[in-house]
């Protein structure tokens, strides 16, 4: 049976920024010292080491508005400079933006570009929680704007609250041919068994959309206390419900290293261990096939 160090792996959510460049306003204003260091593709392959990583998935990293495509162009020219290494990109762009179109065919220039992600968390009874202060997921302008991903055959990347579920549900529903992947496991705040059960409807609704996958990542920033007895019943019950075939692991590095201080090897170890009664197939769908598939990569 093959071990964690042998096992090929896909990071399908992994962030690079460089502060040099004086981009990433929301890294000057967080609390947490660990962020104020820059993160290129040589410290993230320092952190990889020694497992087997065979591609990654760049994911955006909320660097400032204006400079949305200069991010994509530049994690390119890091592919173009390293064995194709970031394979996959996804990018940003704000559906209500006027512009979204051009934006959208200017990161498409870009080869490895694969689709966008927008952060939409949003609780109108808890500002602390939400990331944005626009109820995205039921607004009519921004729903009807995407179907510009429908025409160039790219992915959405939706991270939300669980606690969003019904009103994401409604959105995807209307876009049975785009992808829809979500981020960090719906976001089951603190990773408690409070809820737990609250979590698991919104996975019960969301997986029965046959064009939703699921980004099994994003632990150790939900928790910096995590463990791999507290992440199991989350890691399980998303399987049980999406199927194999529709999950994929994720590092969601720096994020989660510098949050909850853990390596790298660590995480990949919990999910290995986690799945380890899976049979090899099933394993190497959620490590690294699915990714392949989804992602074209």
């Amino acid at each position: 049976m093959k071990n964690i160090f042998k096992q090929k792996i896909i990071d399908t959510h992994h962030h690079l920024w460089n502060l040099s460049k004086n981009k990433y306003d929301w890294i000057k204003d967080i609390n947490n010292n660990n962020f104020n260091s820059n993160y290129l593709l040589e410290n993230f392959l320092s952190d990889v080491e020694p497992l087997n990583l065979i591609k990654t998935v760049h994911i955006q990293a909320e660097i400032n508005a204006q400079y949305e495509l200069y991010e994509t162009e530049w994690i390119q020219k890091i592919s173009d400079n390293n064995n194709c290494l970031p394979n996959g990109i996804i990018g940003h762009v704000d559906f209500l933006d006027d512009e979204v179109e051009l934006k959208i065919e200017k990161h498409l220039l870009s080869k490895n570009f694969r689709g966008i992600r927008q952060i939409l968390k949003y609780d109108n009874n808890n500002k602390s929680i939400s990331h944005t202060s626009i109820d995205y997921l039921n607004n009519d302008n921004w729903i009807k704007n995407l179907s510009l991903l429908q025409k160039n055959d790219l992915i959405f990347e939706m991270l939300i609250i669980y606690s969003q579920y019904l009103s994401a549900y409604d959105v995807i529903s209307k876009y049975p041919n785009i992808l829809f992947i979500l981020n960090h496991s719906l976001w089951p705040i603190g990773i408690n068994s409070s809820n737990f059960s609250r979590w698991t409807k919104a996975v019960d609704l969301l997986s029965s959309l046959e064009n939703v996958i699921v980004k099994l990542s994003g632990f150790g920033e939900l928790n910096a206390n995590w463990s791999k007895e507290k992440i199991k019943p989350f890691i399980l019950y998303s399987i049980d419900k999406f199927g194999s075939n529709r999950c994929m692991f994720g590092s969601n590095f720096p994020v989660d290293k510098y949050v909850s201080q853990s390596k790298y090897l660590s995480f990949w170890e919990a999910y290995f261990d986690i799945v380890s009664d899976f049979s090899e197939d099933e394993i190497d769908r959620i490590f690294y096939k699915n990714a392949e598939k989804f992602y074209k990569i």
